[in-house]
């Protein structure tokens, strides 16, 4: 492998795929059992001649760390695999179990396609069930990650863009929380697997759903305005583009839709639908609460689900029942005892990480 020269912070950001590869490869080789002094000082060049180089190998860190925590009969093979091969093509089927291993496989990256089970791992930033987590960005603006959330932060001389991998978010762009600064010409953009979102000075959330929509596999975006306006652009074209951070690749054929304070909206890869009035609650569970107003059971359990571990659920005789009320997010258990004891229901639970809910 060719050691490159030290980056400067002139240099344009590199291919991200090509970086992914190259840190791919790298491990490997390192991983072999049989890298030469020389080798290694090449991979150290390599870190250090390209900032890009760098986020992608503190990702493969960070998958290794967690792998270390998947349970034993699951992490150990992959493991041995990579960390006492002895060629190159044993380490090579290292990183190759390392794909399939709980979700968890550097590879599984890119074969699985832009929402390969990895990358909400290997993200900039993200959650695990149940917690909550605030970023402020590079321009001032404010990032919010609702749990079990993963996002990549791209910022270029030319756009600002933040790809959500899994979750939801609300941002508060630095226009909105810094009036008093000149705003940033460059673009706010919000990329998901069905498109995007560019903030028009605003403060607004966006949620990705893996459900069919009318039907319609391939999930869906849900995006609700609170402030100002966003422009929504549906992306059939999705993919090696989105992921390199070309929002132009995104958005290729389909025209912007204007979305504004109080408007929420859900749209595919194929279109965006009509845009509807936000409920009171949008971005509610920012402060840690859910608000519900009218709702079925089966949606507030779903919901609820997102914030613990394990499978909540009820009878099919009380999933249309109607609940109103407000439900702690950060303590479910408390949530399910609020509604066993204002509605005419009763909890089985086999252990806490299996809970139904069924008629009183």
């Amino acid at each position: 492998m060719n050691a490159r020269l030290p980056a400067t912070d002139a240099q344009a950001p590199r291919d991200e795929t090509v970086v992914r590869k190259e840190a791919v490869a790298w491990y490997a080789r390192l991983c072999s059992g049989a890298i030469t002094d020389a080798e290694r000082a090449a991979w150290r060049q390599w870190q250090a001649a390209h900032p890009d180089h760098g986020r992608a190998w503190q990702r493969i860190e960070s998958m290794r760390a967690a792998l270390l925590q998947v349970p034993a009969n699951i992490a150990a093979p992959a493991l041995r695999m990579t960390e006492q091969a002895r060629s190159r093509r044993q380490a090579l089927r290292g990183v190759a179990l390392l794909a399939s291993a709980g979700t968890l496989g550097y590879v599984a990256w890119r074969g699985a396609g832009e929402q390969g089970f990895a990358r909400p791992l290997l993200a900039d930033y993200r959650t695990g069930i149940g917690q909550q987590r605030e970023v402020v960005l590079a321009d001032g603006s404010l990032l919010v990650l609702d749990t079990a959330t993963a996002v990549d932060v791209r910022y270029t001389g030319t756009e600002r863009v933040v790809r959500l991998w899994a979750g939801a978010v609300l941002i508060e762009t630095a226009h909105l929380r810094q009036p008093q600064q000149a705003a940033d010409p460059r673009p706010f953009i919000v990329q998901t697997a069905h498109g995007s979102v560019t903030a028009l000075g605003t403060r607004f959330t966006v949620r990705q759903y893996d459900d069919p929509l009318d039907g319609q596999s391939g999930g869906y975006t849900e995006v609700a305005v609170l402030e100002h306006a966003v422009a929504i652009r549906a992306g059939a074209a999705a993919g090696a583009g989105a992921a390199a951070g070309n929002p132009a690749a995104t958005n290729a054929g389909h025209q912007p839709v204007l979305l504004r304070a109080g408007q929420q909206v859900r749209f595919t890869r194929n279109r965006v639908e009509t845009p509807q009035a936000a409920p009171d609650h949008a971005g509610q569970w920012r402060s840690g609460h859910l608000l519900v107003n009218n709702g079925s059971l089966a949606e507030v359990l779903a919901e609820l689900s997102r914030y613990r571990h394990g499978r909540l659920g009820c009878d099919p005789g009380v999933a249309g029942l109607r609940i109103s009320g407000v439900f702690l997010l950060t303590d479910t258990d408390r949530a399910l005892a609020l509604l066993t004891r204002t509605f005419p229901l009763r909890q089985r639970s086999l252990t806490r990480y299996w809970v139904t809910l069924g008629p009183r």
